[in-house]
């Protein structure tokens, strides 16, 4: 029972961590968000700046079963995220590069339960861990010349010009940097206490109109590397396992406004390394697939979007269910 409750221990103060850029929340860019137009760089090379909210609230903790594990489990998180993205001048091998680096504050108010001795609850206002893009190239094969080619209309509050239309291809390397608060004493920490790598690859196409101004299919896909956390909660060394992680969306565009479905995957492919990580039957792997609406408007006219996405977990194993709300922007500074 009481190398159980040790693993049980560990097993949370993994989850509490949950919310950074880690193995359960990974932000990215643009604007903390790589759903809509996941492959495409903003079409003027310069500095923009990205940023927005986000909150969840779960009150469920599953097993690998998909089965409840206790009755009072309670998590609200609210975080406010604030960066950069330069898009750099000219091309490479045909296609344009850009770099980014997103900081995070918020709080994390997590209980798993308060029926075991241990202390499993907390509340933690401080620095998340950042996530760079230390790099992301793009390639575009449009139907015609983009929006902001010599001699296209140029965007007014009365214009909005089209999207391109076609296929673009992205990929990059992420990095998240463990500069979070952090505390081996306790579950909810803001900081992962590791760092992760993260090489992924994203694809954007866009019709010709077919049921308004155009369909827009996307997606981004991470390969997450975590590297050991040397002093994890309960004193253990520690390597969370490799996993996959996907933003996608299926929109529709009029006038200035893209809305349509978005959604999220998170795999877990390797089982947790180091002590007390036994592995069990299912080798604790997260999974996770989340889905919801999301809605986006342009302000060209600003050099401005805006972007708004509430998700819920319809499948959970290893895993926290809730839901999960995010308000997110980029902005063309210079």
């Amino acid at each position: 029972m009481a190398r159980r409750l040790a693993e049980y221990c560990l097993l949370f103060g993994l989850f509490g961590a949950e919310a950074s850029a880690a193995e359960f929340y990974q932000t990215s860019t643009p604007g903390a968000t790589s759903d809509i137009r996941a492959a495409e760089l903003p079409p003027e090379s310069g500095f923009y700046a990205i940023g927005g909210v986000w909150g969840n609230w779960r009150n469920r903790l599953n097993d690998g079963s998909g089965n409840e594990i206790f009755p009072d489990t309670s998590e609200r998180l609210f975080q406010g995220q604030l960066g950069g993205m330069y898009v750099y001048p000219g091309e490479i091998l045909g296609g344009r590069v850009a770099s980014s680096l997103i900081f995070i504050y918020g709080e994390h108010d997590l209980t798993i339960t308060k029926t075991t001795p241990a202390r499993l609850s907390n509340k933690n206002t401080g620095l998340f861990d950042a996530y760079s893009d230390l790099f992301f190239w793009s390639k575009s094969w449009y139907d015609g010349p983009p929006p902001t080619a010599a001699g296209q209309p140029q965007p007014s509050p009365d214009f909005v010009p089209p999207m391109p239309v076609g296929l673009t291809l992205g990929f990059g390397l992420g990095v998240t940097a463990p500069i979070g608060k952090f505390d081996n004493a306790a579950v909810g920490n803001p900081g992962f206490h590791n760092w992760v790598l993260s090489p992924n690859a994203a694809v954007t196409y866009r019709t010709k109109p077919i049921l308004l101004d155009a369909t827009e299919f996307s997606a981004r896909v991470f390969y997450n590397h975590n590297f050991d956390r040397d002093d994890s909660t309960g004193g253990f060394t520690y390597r969370d396992g490799d996993y996959i992680s996907a933003d996608f969306a299926v929109t529709e565009r009029y006038n200035r406004y893209q809305f349509g479905l978005a959604g999220n995957i998170k795999w877990q492919i390797e089982d947790d390394e180091g002590s007390p990580a036994v592995s069990p039957t299912d080798g604790r792997r997260h999974k996770s697939i989340r889905l919801g609406p999301i809605i986006a408007v342009d302000f060209p006219e600003y050099r401005t979007t805006v972007s708004l996405k509430y998700l819920t977990d319809v499948y959970t194993r290893n895993a926290f269910e809730g839901d999960y709300l995010q308000l997110s922007f980029i902005r063309k500074i210079w």
